[in-house]
This record gives structure tokens, C-alpha cells and sequence, in this order.
């Protein structure tokens, strides 16, 4: 019993690997043919990978920018960050003003921080060293605990200079390493616009989010900004909620700022309230059905590739009806001949499937330097691209493998 199982083993274990191998000498005998074959699993790999490069990517990138703003921090805003609907609903909301962000340090218990944030653009200049487009905050002492900015070096800005609007100012370690490459920054006086500056705290680096760097960042006081950009300018109010509260604190945000701007029972909210989760669950909302066309687009051309993989090993079980014949002749099993023609088709596609990774890859890399938006392609994704082109040469290898499986012997000795 034992024996005939060992001898069932060997045989199959010599067949697969005589089929193996015969796979390989036909591939070898056409390079040509198995080099067209592989043209369209090629081109349908390589999208594949493009596209998932391109939406793992910006996922990542999506990703890091949120994780920015906390898991625990909600935004408070005159309008939804992502306006889904008619926007003159909102256009005429009125804007966050102090006396919201009041409000809300005085009616809020569930709120541990809450911070008005303002933003502008200007121009640092250290020196001869000018910075365009540096993004200027201002805001108060509390934001650092509403966000996950940390300090490298320094302090951030005080309760009091959230108040007394002296001119300090916090900058990230992009700002940093460009107007200080061989000096501290710290105490160094430098100028956004026209006003001048003193460097009290110099942040971490965040890295990327889009393409866009998260430390080119220079944080003033509010009273300081407003003072500088306009006091009327809109703002956001950041209110990191106690852990473990977040939708308690979410409602009394509500309860609070209807109350402070006399809204009645029967009005609409006039300010939107913006968490990470919400947007993380509008961004895949918004990606599914175009990660989806692209996909099929993907797996179309990998249909017809492999239609086309089909087709070419039709046409080689004719040419080789004759062999098949004198091997049928010989002894060798439908089940080897099957086995053989199944090896070739799947040898063909992890062929062009290995030519489309490659491909693949080499997109990506240009797309990830060129693209502000990155494309990132894992060593598992490229393993899967290979295999599940050797499923597809194995599907599409079915039918001219049985064929050539289930030739006559007598005949195929005939044919000429």
C-alpha cells in the first residue's frame, strides 16, 4: 500500500517535471511567438502595477496629511472642508470669530484645548536668504496640544504671547534648515513681509503630504497675525476633544456654538464641524469608483492578453500534433500532455507578467520623482503580479492543453 503510494508520487513528481521541461524547450524552440505572447500580459501587468502604485500612494500621502491633524482633533470651520451639495448653503455663513473660540474654552468641558488657526502666505528672509510662499499660522499657545507638532529645539509660543502679540515666531525644520544651514536658529531675528521676527522654537520635521512639505511652516502669535494679515481674515478653531469623548465632545461643540450665535431650533448649523475619520471616509468614497474603472481598464488588456496567449497555443497543439502522436505512441498519459501544454501557457504569462512588473516599477519611480502626488509599489504586489499572471496563462491555457490532451493517437500519426 505504502509502495504504490511512493510509486504514485514518483510518477507524478517525473511527469511534472518531463512536462516542466518540455514546456521549457517549446518556449525556447519559438522565442519569437512566447516573445509576441507575452506583449499584452505585459502591457496589462504593467497598468496593473501603475495603478496601484499611483493609488497606494496617494493613500499614503492622503494618509499622512490627516494623521496631521490628529485622530482626537476636530476642525471647526464657517464651511465643510469637502462641500458636498449646493454651495450657496454656505456661502453665506458668517466666519469663526474670537468670540466662538471663547465660547467654546468657556462651554466645552470635553474639550482638554481649543485654538483659533489662521493661515497666510509670505516671504521669510534671513540676510541675503529670501523663502517664498512660507505658510504663516497664527494661533495660541494652546494649538500644540491640539495638534502632533513637536519641538526640536526651543519652546512654543507662551499664554501670554498668545494675548500680547509680541513678534516670535515658531518655524518648522524645513524654514530652518534653509535660513540656518551653519548657525542656531534660535534668537536669530528674521523677517515674514515687512515685520521682523525673534526664533523662539524650531520644530520637527513632518515630512510630505502631496508633494507639499508640512515644515515649511513659520507660527505667530493670533493677536500678532491679525495685527499683520487682518483681523476679519477667516480662521478655524482646532479643539482637541478628552480621549474616549470624541462625539460627546463633538455635540457639545454643537450645543455650545448654537447657543453663543442664538440659533433657533428650526436653523441650520452656520459652521461645520471637520474630523479626521470624516474625510478619511470621503476620500474612499470619492477613490473607490475610480480605482475600480481603472482596474477593469487593467483587466481588460490582461483579457486580451491572455486571449492572445490562447490563440498562439492553438495554434502550436497543431503544429505539434504530430509529436503528440508519437508520444501518445510511446505511453505518455493525456493527463502529461495536459500537464505540458498547462506548464508552456503559464511559463508564457510569469514571463510577460515578470516583463510587466519591471515595467511597472520603472513607472513608478518616474512618477514617484516627477509626480507631486507619490506612487508606492510593495515587494508583495509584485510577487502577486507575477503569480496571477501564471493563473491567467493556466486559464487561458485550458482549453488548448485539453485539446492537444485529447488528440487521437492514430490520427495525430497522420497528420501532416
Amino acid at each position: 500500500m505504502i509502495g504504490a503510494a511512493i510509486a504514485r508520487v514518483r510518477r507524478v513528481v517525473v511527469e511534472t517535471w518531463a512536462g516542466l521541461s518540455t514546456a521549457v524547450r517549446g518556449i525556447a524552440a519559438n522565442r519569437m511567438r512566447a516573445l509576441l505572447s507575452t506583449v499584452g500580459i505585459a502591457i496589462g501587468v504593467a497598468t496593473l502595477m501603475t495603478i496601484y502604485a499611483l493609488v497606494t500612494g496617494l493613500t499614503s500621502s492622503f494618509t499622512n496629511q490627516i494623521a496631521a491633524l490628529g485622530s482626537d482633533t476636530m476642525y471647526v470651520t464657517s464651511r465643510p472642508w469637502v462641500i458636498r451639495g449646493d454651495w450657496w448653503e454656505y456661502r453665506n455663513r458668517p466666519p469663526i470669530s474670537h468670540d466662538d473660540v471663547e465660547a467654546l474654552r468657556q462651554g466645552a468641558p470635553l474639550l482638554t484645548a481649543v485654538a483659533p488657526v489662521a493661515s497666510a502666505a509670505a516671504e521669510v528672509t534671513y540676510r541675503n536668504t529670501r523663502l517664498g510662499a512660507v505658510r504663516v499660522q497664527g494661533t495660541t499657545s494652546d494649538y500644540i496640544d491640539t495638534s502632533t507638532i513637536k519641538l526640536a529645539t526651543g519652546r512654543f509660543l507662551s499664554a501670554v504671547e498668545s494675548v500680547s502679540a509680541p513678534h516670535v515666531v515658531v518655524i518648522g525644520s524645513s524654514v530652518a534648515e534653509r535660513l540656518f544651514p551653519r548657525e542656531p536658529a534660535l534668537g536669530a531675528r528674521i523677517a515674514l513681509g515687512p515685520q521682523q521676527f525673534t526664533v523662539i522654537g524650531v520644530l520637527k520635521p513632518q515630512g510630505k503630504a502631496f508633494g507639499q512639505s508640512l515644515d515649511n511652516l513659520a507660527i505667530i502669535p493670533i493677536q500678532t497675525f491679525g495685527r499683520i494679515y487682518g483681523a476679519r481674515r477667516d480662521m478655524a478653531i482646532a479643539a482637541a476633544a478628552a480621549p474616549d469623548h470624541l462625539y460627546e465632545a463633538e455635540d457639545q461643540i454643537v450645543e455650545v456654538l448654537r447657543r453663543a450665535r442664538g440659533l433657533g431650533p428650526e436653523t441650520k448649523d452656520t459652521f461645520s464641524i471637520n474630523r479626521q475619520s470624516e474625510l478619511v471616509k470621503i476620500f474612499n468614497q470619492e477613490t473607490a469608483a475610480l480605482f475600480g474603472v481603472a482596474i477593469a481598464i487593467g483587466l481588460i488588456t490582461l483579457l486580451v492578453g491572455g486571449i492572445g496567449v490562447m490563440n498562439i497555443m492553438l495554434v502550436t497543439v497543431t503544429e505539434r500534433t504530430r509529436e503528440i502522436g508519437v508520444r501518445r505512441a510511446l505511453g505518455a498519459r493525456r493527463r502529461t500532455i495536459l500537464m505540458q501544454f498547462l506548464a508552456e501557457s503559464a511559463l508564457v504569462t510569469m514571463v510577460g507578467g515578470g516583463l510587466g512588473t519591471g515595467l511597472g516599477v520603472v513607472a513608478s519611480a518616474v512618477i514617484d520623482r516627477i509626480s507631486p502626488v507619490g506612487a508606492e509599489l510593495a515587494p508583495s504586489a509584485m510577487v502577486g503580479a507575477v503569480v496571477f499572471s501564471g493563473v491567467v496563462g493556466l486559464l487561458f491555457g485550458t482549453w488548448p492543453a485539453m485539446r492537444a490532451a485529447n488528440l487521437d493517437p492514430i490520427e495525430s500519426l497522420r497528420f501532416e
